[in-house]
């Protein structure tokens, strides 16, 4: 039993850190090339004043702020001030291929999801991370899944984090196939799987070598 709030704090922060994966660094690691064009991918990506305007904008206002204590109003209020700096700042990251440390920071938020809330492990960590990191990942990702839907390299099974597909759409094809073998007579096993901390446990070293 821990009451004060360093104790609370190590005590979350050493259950979160033990269900990460750690990798050996010397795996030879090769994923399966799934990109069968002619050119070289995804060389580089656009990014302008105008871009970087339009994400600042959709940023919502009832977001926290991350380490560096800017928050959405803030940023929203002084996009066009701050719009060619930012365009900068992005295409430098680009070119030179490091992210700030300060974008590495974060403050590491528990939330309880069920169960008695005297354990830890009954909590998830959410990383409140910088809202300008978020902007470059925001362009960043647009033009990666731009890349993989005209290239259809993600299948249509895939409905999750998918413009124009959510868990709705997965539930009413499952339905229409589920009924469609009941009324041809045919008998129907369903297994569900749920994957415990998959964002915690997504091993970094296959990711990168998936991502290249």
């Amino acid at each position: 039993m821990v009451d004060s709030p360093q104790e609370m704090c190590e005590e979350f922060n050493k259950f979160f850190g033990s269900v990460f994966t750690k990798e050996k660094l010397g795996d030879n690691l090769e994923a399966d090339l799934v990109y069968k064009g002619n050119d070289s991918g995804i060389c580089d990506i656009l990014i302008t004043e105008v871009i970087v305007v339009k994400k600042l904008d959709r940023l919502r206002d009832d977001k926290a702020s991350g380490a560096d204590d800017l928050v959405p109003r803030f940023l929203k209020r002084m996009k066009h001030e701050i719009k060619t700096p930012l365009a900068l700042l992005f295409r430098k990251i680009l070119d030179e291929g490091v992210v700030p440390m300060d974008w590495k920071e974060a403050n590491v938020i528990p939330i309880h999801k069920g169960g008695h809330r005297n354990t830890a492990s009954n909590y998830r960590p959410i990383s409140l991370t910088s809202q300008l990191c978020k902007v470059f990942e925001a362009i960043v990702r647009d033009e990666v899944v731009h890349f993989l839907e005209k290239n259809k390299l993600i299948k249509d099974s895939q409905h999750g984090l998918r413009k124009g597909n959510s868990c709705l759409t997965n539930l009413l094809l499952f339905l229409d196939k589920i009924l469609h073998s009941v009324d041809e007579g045919y008998c129907v096993d369903v297994v569900f799987l749920d994957l415990a901390k998959t964002f915690d446990k997504v091993p970094h070293q296959r990711l990168l070598e998936k991502l290249n």
